[in-house]
């Protein structure tokens, strides 16, 4: 599923999408790579992943007018709290995890609505020869 809904972002997706597919993408694939730096519990090299991810859409929601991009970098934060309740031992390791597949699925479900996002709604069309429909140096 992971795979195939950031096929779509990158494919039809626009350049919001494709960048917010790319990040998805790096914390995807790049985890199994960064899985093993840990002190004790804490895997420091995820959650700079996850970190990374939560920046990127952050900004990327702030600066395109895209509802899932929000949602997304709210559920993202959800991730990063986790990482704190971990350093802070308020939680059991299975349970983080699940959590984490959990928000990870819920920001699946968000970016195949982001995909429709870009195609159908009409604030996200590009802007025409008349000038930008949103403010200078946003990202379409």
């Amino acid at each position: 599923m992971s795979f195939l809904t950031i096929g779509l972002l990158l494919g039809f997706g626009r350049l919001a999408e494709r960048i917010a597919g790319v990040a998805l993408l790096v914390a995807m694939v790049g985890t199994p790579f960064v899985d093993h730096l840990h002190i004790g519990e804490f895997r420091y090299g995820v959650a700079v992943l996850s970190s990374g991810l939560f920046a990127t859409l952050i900004i990327l929601a702030l600066r395109t007018d895209r509802w899932w991009l929000i949602a997304a970098a709210g559920v993202q934060l959800l991730s990063i709290g986790l990482w704190a309740a971990t350093i802070l031992g308020d939680l059991q390791i299975w349970g983080a995890v699940t959590v984490r597949i959990v928000i990870w699925v819920q920001l699946m479900l968000l970016a195949l609505f982001g995909v429709w996002e870009a195609r159908a709604a009409p604030y996200a069309q590009t802007s025409s020869s008349a000038g930008p429909r949103v403010w200078p140096g946003a990202i379409s």
